[in-house]
C-alpha cells in the first residue's frame, strides 16, 4: 500500500516522505478555551493536499467518532502557503473536566497527496462539489452503514489496486465465459461502498426532491445507456473512453460533484473490488449454503417462487432490498453477491475475446463491440440463485435504448484516486 504523506504531531514536526513538491505541515498548535473548545492551527507548504486528524488523550487514540464534529481545514482539500489554517473542536469524550492542563492531549495532523488521498470519500448529493475524506472507516461521520451514505451522500471506498497480480474467473471453466487468467491493474480507484439507491439518483436526476419524497434505499434499476449514453452517439467505452452525455446519470453526478473521472467500473475493477483479496467463489469463501449467504447478500427464496427450482433456499424475497443491511466484504463493500447484477463498463465478451488463457492482460479494457449490443454485469441478483452470485460469474445484458430497466440490474458507481486534477 503506498503512504506518500506527511504527518505532524503538535510541537513534533515529523520527516515528509521525499517525492516532487510534497506537501508538508508546519506550525502546529493546539489551545483550548474557558468553554473546552479546542482550536488547532498549522500552515501547509509544498503542494495542495487532503489534511486530516487524529487526537490521543494519554497515548490512546481517541476514536474517530469522538472528533466528526471538528470543523474548518481538515477532511478537505487545502491548498498550501503562509496563511495559517484552523480546526476546532468541542470535545464530547469524557477525560477530567475535558480540559488540556497537562500535556496529556496531543494532535496529528496527516497531509495526503492527491494523487493518494484517504481511505474514504464521501460526496454530497445535495450541492455542488462537496467532497469530504476519512482516513478510516471509524472517522466516518455516523459509521459507513448510516442511512445518510444510502440517500443525502454517496461513500466511496479507495480500493489498492495498483500493480496488483491476481486472478479473473472461475476455476474449472470449460465454456469460455470465465475463463481464468492473470490480470494487473494500473491504478488504485475509488468504489461506492453501496450500490445506487432510488434516493440517490432522484436527488443526481432531479437535482432536487418534491415535498412528497419519501426516501427509498433500495437499489435503483438501470440500464447501462441510462447511465452513461448510447454508444451511436459517441458514447462508446473502450472507443470513447470515459465520455459520457451530459443528461445521463453519471453526466449529471459528474455535473454535481466535479468527479469528471465517475464512471461504471470495468468488469476487472469490478470483481477485484468484489473479490477484496480473496481467491475463492465469494468473498468469504466457498460455502454457498443458505446460512452463509445469509449473512452477506441476497438470493432468490425458492419457498416464495416454489415453480423455480434450485438446490438451495434464499433470503432474497423475490425483490431488490434496501441496500447495507448485511456484512461487508473485507474492504467494506456491500451486497457484492445478489441483491442486484451491478452494471460495469465492458462490452460482454467470450472466449478468446474475454481472454487468451494463460495469458496476463494488463488494465483490460473488454473488446470494442458485442454483436448483440449486450454489456457485462456482475454480482447475481435477488431472482438468481447462488451460482450467479459467484465473483467471476458474469452475464450479458442490454445496453438499453427502447429497452427499460430490468428489475434485476442496478449499478455500483467508481472513479479514479488520482485527484490532482480534481475541479
Amino acid at each position: 500500500m503506498k503512504m506518500l504523506q506527511t504527518m505532524c504531531a503538535a510541537a513534533l514536526l515529523l520527516p515528509s516522505i521525499a517525492f516532487a513538491a510534497p506537501p508538508d505541515i508546519g506550525d502546529v498548535s493546539v489551545s483550548q478555551a474557558e468553554d473546552r473548545l479546542v482550536t488547532i492551527s498549522y500552515r501547509l507548504t509544498g503542494a495542495p493536499a487532503i489534511v486530516t486528524i487524529e487526537a490521543s488523550t494519554n497515548g490512546v487514540r481517541l476514536a474517530g467518532s469522538m472528533l466528526t464534529n471538528a470543523t474548518g481545514a481538515l477532511n478537505r482539500r487545502i491548498e498550501p502557503g503562509d496563511a495559517v489554517q484552523t480546526i476546532t473542536w468541542q470535545p464530547r469524550v469524557t477525560w477530567p473536566d475535558q480540559k488540556i492542563t497537562d500535556g496529556s492531549f496531543s494532535v496529528k495532523l496527516t497531509a495526503w497527496a492527491l494523487d493518494n488521498p484517504p481511505d474514504y470519500m464521501a460526496v454530497d448529493l445535495t450541492s455542488y462539489s462537496n467532497r469530504i475524506w476519512y482516513a478510516t472507516a471509524d472517522d466516518v461521520p455516523g459509521t459507513p452503514t448510516n442511512n445518510l451514505y444510502k440517500c443525502d451522500w454517496m461513500l466511496f471506498r479507495r480500493i489498492h489496486a495498483s500493480g496488483v497480480r491476481w486472478r479473473m474467473g472461475i476455476n474449472g471453466d470449460t465454456t469460455g465465459k470465465y475463463t481464468p487468467h492473470t490480470v494487473v491493474l494500473t491504478n488504485d480507484y475509488y468504489m461506492a461502498i453501496f450500490e445506487g439507491t432510488f434516493s440517490q439518483r432522484t436527488l443526481i436526476v432531479e437535482g432536487t426532491r418534491s415535498e412528497n419524497f419519501i426516501p427509498d434505499n433500495k437499489t435503483t434499476y438501470a440500464t447501462y445507456e441510462g447511465l452513461r449514453g448510447a454508444a451511436a452517439y459517441g458514447y462508446n467505452w473502450p472507443m470513447n473512453g470515459h465520455a459520457v452525455a451530459a443528461d445521463s446519470v453519471i453526466g449529471k453526478f459528474r455535473t454535481l460533484t466535479g468527479l469528471d473521472t465517475a464512471d461504471l467500473p470495468t468488469e476487472a475493477e469490478w470483481e477485484y473490488a468484489c473479490r477484496a483479496g480473496s481467491a475463492t467463489c465469494y468473498h468469504w469463501g466457498s460455502d454457498y449454503s443458505q446460512a452463509t449467504f445469509a449473512q452477506y447478500d441476497w438470493r432468490r427464496d425458492v419457498t416464495q417462487t416454489p415453480s423455480l427450482n434450485t438446490e438451495h433456499g434464499g433470503n432474497g424475497n423475490y425483490s431488490a432490498q434496501n441496500v447495507g443491511l448485511l456484512k461487508p466484504n473485507a474492504w467494506g463493500l456491500y451486497d457484492m453477491h445478489g441483491n442486484c447484477f451491478e452494471l460495469c463498463l465492458d462490452w460482454y465478451s467470450e472466449g478468446a475475446a474475454y481472454c487468451v488463457p494463460g495469458a496476463e492482460v494488463v488494465a483490460p479494457v473488454g473488446p470494442t463491440s458485442n454483436a448483440n449490443g449486450y454489456r457485462t454485469c456482475h454480482s447475481g441478483s435477488w431472482m438468481h440463485d447462488y451460482d450467479k452470485a459467484r465473483a467471476g460469474n458474469r452475464l450479458g445484458h442490454p445496453a438499453g435504448g427502447s429497452s427499460a430497466p430490468f428489475h434485476s440490474v442496478g449499478y455500483r458507481l467508481s472513479c479514479s484516486a488520482d485527484l490532482r486534477n480534481l475541479r
